[in-house]
């Protein structure tokens, strides 16, 4: 089981924040900019080939994390298992920016997978999970929170403004927290496997 003990979440920390800081922009774009519907067709596109792939890789590798346990006790459940949910958002937004269908009904969907976001976000704070539990349910709850009002959008005329506004404050909080915090932890995970060696030993080139 030791061979099972690994820790990616540094990397994912830095591309959940990376992509959340994206998606503020896609709200930008298609709620408040004054672009045309071409110009706004046009970055939607590109963005989905951004989503998309990103998504495959975030569901195959949440559904190895959730399959083999690689991190121990309840850090996996609120660190990991999340991942793969990430994924599937990913993936349908993805494929709805690249072949043009309004996202507004994806928001349904967006609305109901951040549940267990904002859930897991509480979690962290009651039972103060990892080093920075202010900061790491802070980054849960606004994410989920966005996604929660997300169907919004839709439906209030010159005030889904106002709401974009709000996700998108949402988002770059939590975006910036999770960049803050996987940059972080990139350098402690380096000194802290500077000495680990593969079960098959080195190799010496020399």
């Amino acid at each position: 089981m030791a061979l099972l003990f690994v820790d990616p979440l540094d990397l994912w920390l830095m591309l959940l924040g990376t992509t959340l800081l994206v998606t503020a922009y896609w709200v930008y774009q298609n709620f408040i900019s004054q672009k045309g519907a071409e110009e706004i067709s046009r970055i939607n596109r590109t963005l989905g080939f951004f989503y998309l792939p990103l998504g495959v890789y975030a569901l195959l590798s949440g559904l190895w994390a959730t399959a083999v346990w690689p991190l121990p006790g309840p850090y996996n459940i609120v660190l990991m298992d999340p991942w793969a949910i990430f994924g599937v958002a990913l993936i349908f937004f993805g494929l709805a920016n690249i072949y043009g269908y309004k996202p507004v009904p994806l928001f349904y969907g967006v609305a109901a997978l951040s549940v267990p976001v904002v859930v897991y976000g509480l979690v962290i704070w009651a039972k103060e999970l990892t080093r920075e539990p202010i900061l790491a349910g802070l980054m849960y709850f606004a994410l989920g929170l966005a996604g929660l009002i997300s169907p919004l959008l839709g439906y209030y005329g010159e005030r889904t403004k106002i709401i974009a506004w709000a996700a998108i404050a949402l988002l770059i909080i939590s975006g910036l927290i999770s960049l803050w915090i996987g940059i972080e932890a990139a350098f402690s995970h380096v000194d802290r496997w500077s000495d680990w060696i593969p079960w098959y030993g080195t190799v010496s080139t020399g």
